[in-house]
């Protein structure tokens, strides 16, 4: 680390800014679609992954040994739910470097970015795409919107109530260090 890396912490720091991804993410996964633990559908899931369920599993994106869970469809995009969810078909074995390193990344683009060898991207791409197919089911948005209308902008108009405490916090903060200087 060099001593330069501190000036990011010596900023003001905006709650708005800071925590509208994060709740953004708290209402998509509070709307995402979940499944049921299965353990027989679970394994099958596992198995269509090349792996054996009994055993360790393995980061589906570097093979070393996982450490946590992959969602290859992040959950939310440009503010909104994506569709899919916490589901085993949206849910992959990864370690904690691969999970950080694809971030909200596509998990195809993510593969074609660190996976060296074109074969091994065109199995895993192949491989993953049919896991999805059997195993996830994305809910669509319009659908709620459509069959639910008014609790869905009551959802919506709860969001940004709560993004406008969150800039009126700021601007409140902003009067108070100012005034204590």
């Amino acid at each position: 680390m060099k001593k330069q890396s501190i000036k990011s912490h010596l900023k003001p720091y905006s709650i708005f800014q800071k925590r509208k991804t994060t709740i953004n993410h708290a209402f998509a996964s509070a709307l995402a679609p979940t499944d049921d633990y299965n353990e027989q559908h679970v394994n099958n899931a596992i198995n269509s992954l090349y792996q054996n369920p009994d055993s360790d599993l393995i980061c589906v994106y570097c093979d070393n040994t996982a450490e946590t869970w992959d969602h290859l469809v992040g959950l939310v995009k440009e503010g909104n739910l994506r569709g899919y969810g916490h589901q085993i078909g949206n849910l992959v074995p990864c370690c904690k470097e691969c999970n950080s390193k694809k971030g909200s990344k596509d998990w195809q683009e993510f593969i074609d970015s660190e996976k060296q060898d074109e074969e091994k991207r065109s199995r895993l791409k192949r491989c993953l795409q049919t896991y999805i197919e059997h195993f996830a089911k994305p809910v669509d948005i319009n659908t709620i919107n459509t069959e639910m209308p008014n609790e869905y902008m009551e959802y919506l108009g709860i969001r940004e109530q709560i993004f406008s405490l969150m800039k009126r916090a700021d601007t409140l903060v902003e009067i108070i260090r100012n005034n204590k200087k």
